[in-house]
């Protein structure tokens, strides 16, 4: 292959790059005006029940994190809900069909359908589940959502389907379905579902919900651990363990990633359904409290063991500092052997400009190694739950419990003086209060030694993003070049069918015959030289939309002020012809 022609390949592909950047930049952008804006679907739009409205004689449904889709098939007139409740909402029905979401339901009976709980309906002759919440559908990659979203752009497709409802059919049996436990069970006696997935070989007249303990000493039902008896369940899976009354799941406090199972008996612990290896047992969780970790550590005679989200397995630790001596948690992740004090404590690593991003978490133990003579007194706590106040030998300490999510970064602070201390036993003290005297070192850094540490690595997925808005530019200049060339200048409003629609992605629509008045100025533009158009639209009921910014062509630079004036004058004559009052502000 010659020079030429590796010139030709070079150019070919970057002209093929740069032309499916600017199509998918456009449809992007376009995508944001197809359908009916939000403001115009919840003020004008008439609820249903639950994530359904009627608006302009068209059934709607709210998909949490993507948006209302429009369903086509839906007949406005005899859609409804099942019943009103809550957690039915995402379940409709009219003459024709019934819908999970904004999907229909196919070959379901929508006249007999019925609600019968846990997110399971029915029609008498086959079942479903319909989930209450949406979301991500991971049936869809990226490609296809890139290309429906490019289709959906240039109005030759539907929205792409990013969330779902979750949805499944059931097997049908001799018996009706019914629903049971308090979480998203169902069975007919011979089968049983959660979530709409079948839970193999359980047996539904002992089946139960493992209780949870929580660090309060709170016991609750868990809504992820079954036993029947037999078997045990990590939601559809079955543990490779015998059910008996001794099991419990355990939350840490501020820690809602990870779901843990502890079985006392044997001495193992289960994060969701993964296994602890046998061989290190017994294990014991350090703590259910959360405030100043992000792993949960479980101590065994070879090591501490902790649950890596990224690796998706779970590690260890071979040193184990609680191995030295009888520790008790003396206050939230504060532990002492009579001799030493041993606490957790987290860190993170942040990316630079070239590869930003989150690049680690850690929880540490730590020794503190301050002077003192052996003897921990408790003074009192600091607005109820935010912390406590120590005091050893004549030195005062501050434990925190409200953790780095609330900006207290170190589980341990020395407090420096006697005003501080009041003022931290204070009824009267709050967060904000604690963290300024961080800052004014009223409460200091402790000295202490780090004896181990629990690492999860995050790989940087955001170098990329640094060339996105360079490719956007450039792509909306072009853009905008090629609509200048093709005399294509859209205005800051248009009007159709009685009916004023706001070209913008924030605007609205405005019936004419609501329209009392649309007031023009002239202001000047946000972070350039030059001015901007400004309306907004007063109806007849008082009210005063918020404030739309346009500019007499398109183009990256500002107008003048002239500019300005002339093209407002023929927005003016546009909005007389259709017998709409407007003003230019004096203000401007």
């Amino acid at each position: 292959m010659n020079l030429n022609m590796i010139k030709r390949v070079a150019i070919t592909v970057a002209i093929v790059a740069f032309v499916f950047s600017l199509a998918l930049i456009t449809s992007m952008l376009l995508s944001e005006s197809r359908g009916p804006a939000s403001i115009d679907l919840d003020h004008d739009g008439q609820k249903i029940g639950g994530i359904y409205l009627r608006y302009q004689n068209q059934v709607y449904a709210s998909v949490p994190s993507n948006g209302d889709y429009l369903i086509r098939e839906a007949d406005a007139n005899s859609f409804r809900l099942l019943d009103d409740s809550y957690r039915n909402g995402q379940f409709g029905v009219d003459k024709n069909h019934a819908y999970c979401g904004n999907l229909i339901v196919k070959d379901f009976n929508p006249s007999t359908a019925k609600a019968i709980g846990n997110d399971y309906f029915t029609d008498g002759r086959q079942t479903c589940y319909c989930a209450s919440m949406s979301v991500g559908n991971k049936d869809l990659s990226i490609v296809s959502e890139l290309s429906q979203r490019m289709q959906y752009g240039f109005g030759i497709g539907d929205k792409p389907q990013t969330y779902i409802y979750p949805f499944f059919k059931l097997e049908a049996g001799a018996n009706p379905y019914r629903a049971i436990l308090k979480t998203e069970v169902a069975t007919n006696g011979t089968l049983s579902y959660y979530e709409g997935k079948i839970l193999p070989q359980a047996n539904p007249e002992h089946l139960r919900q493992i209780p949870k303990l929580y660090n309060d000493g709170d016991t609750r039902e868990s809504e992820r651990y079954m036993a029947d008896g037999q078997h045990v369940y990590y939601e559809n899976t079955r543990l490779p363990l015998k059910d008996h009354p001794g099991l419990y799941a355990i939350v840490i406090d501020a820690q809602n990633q990870e779901n843990y199972l502890i079985d006392p008996k044997e001495g193992m612990v289960y994060v969701n359904d993964i296994a602890f290896e046998k061989q290190h047992s017994p294990y014991r969780i350090l703590s259910l409290n959360g405030g100043h970790i992000y792993h949960a550590l479980f101590l065994s005679k070879d090591g501490v063991f902790y649950f890596d989200t990224k690796k998706r397995k779970v590690l260890r630790i071979e040193d184990n500092p609680f191995n030295t001596g009888k520790f008790t948690e003396i206050a939230p992740l504060v532990f002492s052997d009579g001799k030493q004090i041993l606490y957790t404590q987290t860190s993170e690593v942040w990316g630079n400009n070239k590869s930003p991003g989150l690049r680690s978490r850690s929880t540490s133990i730590y020794r503190l190694d301050e002077p003192g003579t052996g003897t921990w007194e408790k003074i009192g706590m600091v607005n109820g739950t935010s912390g406590s106040v120590w005091k050893n030998g004549s030195t005062w300490y501050y434990f925190d419990q409200l953790g780095d999510t609330q900006l207290i970064g170190q589980t341990i602070y020395r407090i420096t003086d006697q005003a501080t201390v009041d003022q931290l036993l204070s009824p009267e003290i709050r967060t904000d209060d604690i963290r300024k005297l961080v800052r004014t070192d009223h409460m200091a850094k402790v000295k202490s030694t780090e004896l181990i540490t629990a690492k999860t690595s995050y790989s940087s997925t955001y170098g990329w993003m640094i060339w996105v808005p360079v490719f956007l530019l450039a792509g909306i200049q072009l853009l905008l070049w090629i609509l200048r060339k093709l005399g294509i200048n859209p205005k800051p409003f248009s009007i159709k069918n009685q009916r004023l629609k706001v070209n913008s992605l924030l605007g609205g629509s405005y019936a004419l015959s609501d329209i009392d008045m649309v007031v023009f100025s002239i202001e000047t533009a946000i972070r350039q030289s030059g001015y901007s158009g400004c309306f907004q639209i007063e109806t007849k009921d008082g009210k005063r939309s918020r404030k739309y910014r346009f500019a007499t062509q398109v183009r990256l630079s500002a107008d003048t002020k002239q500019e300005l004036e002339v093209y407002i004058a023929d927005l003016q004559n546009m909005l007389k012809q259709y017998k709409v009052n407007s003003t230019m502000s004096l203000s401007s």
